[in-house]
């Protein structure tokens, strides 16, 4: 990546730079959001005076939330990346997880399946998994900051969304971003699909071709300073609680040759993040993102984190190495577009979509455990059984944090199925780590009359969409059917605070408070347009829309 940098650079050495007179506060061309996938407030607490690349310069020049609110209580990825990029909740964005239930299909789906918008091929098929059945931000029940500002604008302000997940970059800007961008193993590399092209973008290709995520199947992850990572996170590398699913080791070096599949395997490490980079950089090129006077929008989303977070822990070596790298390159970038953009002429929003719970084999709660979905099904299952004196199958799945029930239990009478509810939830409350096991047809239509999690469970429930209860595990326990690691399923502050970091013009160094709702609204004003509908809260240090 900083080989494809600096060559950009270069290229750029005699354009002018076009920056503001001190003071002033002018208009971006080009508003930047940058998603680091799972980084909790009580992570970067700790690590803040470490970095003194990219995210340095966000704080060392602009505003920093240190502990901004996730309101809602599903801190997912998808629904985290929704939120960042609408300014409401779930239950008015009605992403609900990374994934959930689909009645009339009768199977999960993942938040950004589109049948109707196959993935395009850019290169040969990385590894052996199957093509995607196609995705899109189609799931969305609201517009977002993208859909906005191509009204706003008769389409000339460009909105692109880079990830390394599908769903966050099909999710975070809005329903239809000018194009949005992921990794996929199964179709060559950084690819799309027909719901942003109708053919593969020739660039992409050639991209897959001359960056080809197979040159690092054969690459190592070093460590690139073990002194500075083990006083910094005061935890040995190889740390109880950390697991490997992709054969990658508890302890560095990580070496993708020793994995059981280095397509799969890549996703957890540094490599991937350069991936993303790359196609960030030669995106600001080919697009010319930034080089008119209407503002465009670019979205990046960095997901090895989130990847590296759930083997490792939030708080591992390798997840600081991860960051310590990633703000280097975000300087990189950032002089990318100092070069191309103009100095003061680009503003950017640094955040993260959801926290993460510390690994329980280093957390102070001795009580905590992991809980498997197979677990409460079960429980559920032979509650409702009992209580009808007839056998299921009653369940059908829980998929992040919400309890489906089968379509034979649609079938029952009212009388009956209330009946079962009671029971399961009861059931479910009775699995040791679990905090809360209810039903989702009992909240208030607009959650006013709920506080506290009360209301944040209420905010993450979509009518008709949502399962027919909701569970949550208690304080340092996690819902998953991981053997090590963590997850971020439970709706307390280690979960639902994260940091937020502005640089734009007009904001000063300075600290405040703010929500991840409000980032959406920051991005708009910053753009110069009104903020997507339901987007209501006040804008970040107070950003006036010009």
């Amino acid at each position: 990546m900083r080989r494809a940098l600096v060559l950009l650079l270069a290229l750029t050495a005699a354009c002018p730079r076009g920056a503001s007179a001190p003071g002033t506060r002018a208009k971006p061309k080009l508003v930047v959001l940058i998603v680091i996938d799972q980084w909790p407030s009580w992570v970067f607490e700790n690590q803040q005076k470490l970095f003194t690349g990219g995210i340095g310069r966000v704080m060392r020049e602009g505003g920093v939330v240190m502990n901004a609110e996730i309101p809602f209580a599903s801190t997912f990825t998808a629904t985290g990346h929704a939120s960042l990029g609408t300014g409401v909740t779930p239950r008015y964005h009605g992403i609900i997880g990374n994934a959930w239930y689909r009645r009339d299909d009768d199977k999960d789906r993942p938040a950004e399946f589109d049948r109707d918008a196959p993935i395009h091929t850019v290169g040969p098929r990385l590894g052996d998994d199957k093509p995607g059945e196609g995705a899109s931000g189609r799931a969305l029940k609201i517009e977002g900051v993208a859909d906005v500002l191509r009204r706003a604008t008769s389409g000339t302000g460009q909105s692109v969304a880079i990830s390394l997940k599908a769903r966050s970059a099909c999710l975070m800007i809005g329903r239809q971003p000018d194009l949005a961008i992921w990794f996929d193993a199964s179709a060559g590399g950084m690819t799309t699909s027909k719901a942003y092209a109708d053919e593969t973008p020739p660039w992409l290709v050639t991209l897959a071709q001359q960056y080809p995520a197979s040159r690092y199947f054969g690459s190592t992850w070093d460590a690139r300073d073990p002194s500075l990572l083990a006083k910094a996170t005061k935890i040995a590398d190889d740390a109880p609680g950390e697991k490997s699913d992709h054969g990658l080791g508890t302890a560095f070096p990580h070496s993708l040759t020793a994995a059981k599949s280095p397509a799969h395997a890549i996703i957890a490490t540094p490599f991937a993040d350069e991936l993303v980079s790359q196609a960030v950089a030669i995106a600001v090129d080919e697009l010319q993102l930034g080089r008119d006077a209407v503002p465009d929008l670019l979205a990046i989303s960095y997901g090895a984190h989130d990847y590296a977070g759930h083997d490792w822990g939030p708080d591992s070596w390798e997840v600081l190495d991860l960051t310590l790298r990633l703000d280097r390159a975000l300087g990189e970038l950032f002089e990318l577009l100092d070069a191309r953009v103009g100095e003061n002429q680009w503003a950017v929003i640094v955040t993260s979509d959801h926290g993460a719970t510390p690994v329980l084999e280093r957390g102070r709660i001795k009580s905590a455990r992991r809980i498997t979905p197979a677990e409460l099904e079960k429980a559920a299952d032979k509650a409702i059984a009992a209580q009808l004196g007839a056998p299921g199958p009653w369940v059908a799945k829980l998929v992040s944090s919400n309890m489906y029930l089968s379509a034979k239990f649609r079938g029952l009478s009212a009388e009956a199925r209330e009946k079962a509810l009671v029971a399961a939830a009861r059931a479910m409350r009775a699995v040791p780590g679990v905090a809360f096991a209810g039903r989702t047809d009992q909240f208030s239509p607009d959650c006013k009359l709920e506080k506290d999690i009360d209301r944040a469970i209420c905010l993450s429930i979509v009518p008709g969409d949502a399962g027919e209860l909701y569970a949550y595990p208690t304080a340092g326990s996690g819902i998953t059917s991981y053997a090590g690691g963590t997850t971020h399923d439970a709706p307390f502050d280690d979960n639902r605070r994260v940091p937020i970091l502005i640089k734009a013009p007009g904001v000063a160094k300075q600290v405040g408070d703010g929500s991840v709702l409000q980032v959406a609204p920051t991005l708009a004003a910053l753009l110069g347009i009104a903020p997507p509908d339901g987007a209501l809260e006040p804008t970040l240090f107070g950003v006036q829309r010009r």
